[in-house]
């Protein structure tokens, strides 16, 4: 079995101590964790020295609070600023400066010593005995393909709905809505069922190397037996891993459905027509925008259709404030760890009716916070908006 871009605080040591010999303290400058803790260990800097005592054997892992190994949602904000990152263009988690890899280094360290959060341990039990972190059974995604009469008919090109989906009711809906206007487009593409289980995102966000790795090579080996050529992916946290930490993808295409959509409607094969009379704002997904630099085509589908009003955040593109749902952070509910509500609250002050996501976890996160805040703003997927305003397709193919 390969490696694909594990790493160990050994292979890490040279980066921490640049970390930590640096002065200019740009990675706290939108660090949520920061921003929510208010204390120096969470920061991206205060990581790497944590990392550095348990190197050195200074530190135990088992004395590192819960709060400071797993606050961090792996928004990698702390690598959008580090300016040792600036030549840094492969992306591997071994040339990376970053507060993210710190952290699931450590986590990874927990795992292995079999002393972590039952939460955390659920998670990882369901992804490693039925490739879905809420242990929702295989046969539900099967009969959820084939009730959406997708079927194996030789095509080289993967919708790869990704780990959530059926299984989180918001993510289904807007999965089907991309499905929907896939179809109706004339793309031809396949759906695998459980064949295709977690892509290792949050495996490996969460610290378990090694469920990280059964992943991969069960993933590849099911893109190979198809011959896959192309992904689509829903999901940017699966986009991020296949893009940039799978070793086999390099002849495979990787594309996140905003991307596709976005062709498509460009290219005049989806014709726009229904007015969506409504004030948007779009949330940019850390791993969609900061990790991946597409700030334009979830916007250019926005702005295509009539009647939107779009406005900007303070914090967008690749200043976007993390939703929490990245890492542990989804599956923890640490008492000082609220950045949903913060993202929330800055939604709020643009008085929109609705906030766009193309992430499922975005979407998850920001409508369970609109919930709790009492907030009067939609959270939709861009894939259901595109739904509700299409009205001609041309059936050329694409």
């Amino acid at each position: 079995m390969g490696k694909h871009n594990i790493v160990t605080l050994k292979d890490y040591g040279k980066a921490l101590e640049n970390c930590l010999s640096c002065s200019c303290g740009l990675c706290n400058k939108d660090c949520p964790a920061y921003n929510e803790l208010q204390i120096g260990s969470v920061s991206p800097r205060g990581i790497a020295q944590v990392a550095l005592g348990v190197l050195k054997g200074e530190y135990n892992i088992s004395d590192i609070p819960d709060e400071i190994l797993y606050a961090c949602s792996g928004c990698r904000a702390c690598e959008w600023y580090c300016g040792e990152n600036v030549f840094l263009t492969e992306k591997t988690r071994k040339k990376v400066v970053s507060g993210a890899t710190t952290t699931e280094i450590l986590r990874a360290i927990k795992v292995e010593n079999g002393n972590i959060d039952p939460r955390i341990r659920d998670v990882l039990s369901n992804i490693m005995k039925f490739g879905n972190p809420y242990g929702g059974l295989p046969k539900v995604k099967d009969d959820w393909v084939n009730n959406l009469g997708i079927k194996d008919d030789g095509a080289d090109t993967i919708l790869y709905a990704g780990s959530f989906v059926p299984y989180d009711e918001d993510a289904r809906v807007a999965a089907e809505a991309v499905i929907d206007i896939l179809k109706r487009a004339g793309v031809k593409f396949c759906m695998l069922g459980s064949q295709e289980m977690d892509s290792g995102s949050q495996a490996m966000m969460l610290g378990d190397e090694g469920i990280y790795e059964e992943m991969v090579e069960h993933n590849l080996e099911i893109f190979k037996k198809y011959k896959i050529k192309k992904i689509i992916c829903f999901s940017p946290h699966d986009y991020d891993i296949f893009l940039n930490y799978y070793e086999g993808l390099e002849n495979i295409e990787v594309k996140h459905y905003t991307q596709v959509l976005w062709e498509l409607i460009n290219s005049k094969i989806i014709k726009i027509g229904k007015k969506i009379n409504k004030k948007i704002t779009y949330h940019d997904s850390c791993y969609l925008g900061r990790r991946n630099n597409i700030y334009e085509e979830p916007r250019e589908i926005l702005k295509s259709i009539p009647g939107v009003e779009l406005v900007e955040l303070e914090l967008s593109r690749g200043n976007s404030y993390c939703c929490g749902g990245g890492g542990p952070v989804l599956w923890m509910d640490l008492p000082n760890v609220k950045m949903d509500l913060a993202r929330a609250d800055q939604i709020k002050e643009l008085d929109v009716d609705i906030v766009a996501v193309a992430c499922p976890l975005c979407l998850q996160m920001l409508k369970g916070a609109m919930d709790s805040r009492g907030y009067d703003i939609e959270v939709r997927d861009i894939a259901e908006l595109v739904k509700d305003s299409c009205c001609i397709y041309d059936f050329n193919g694409y």
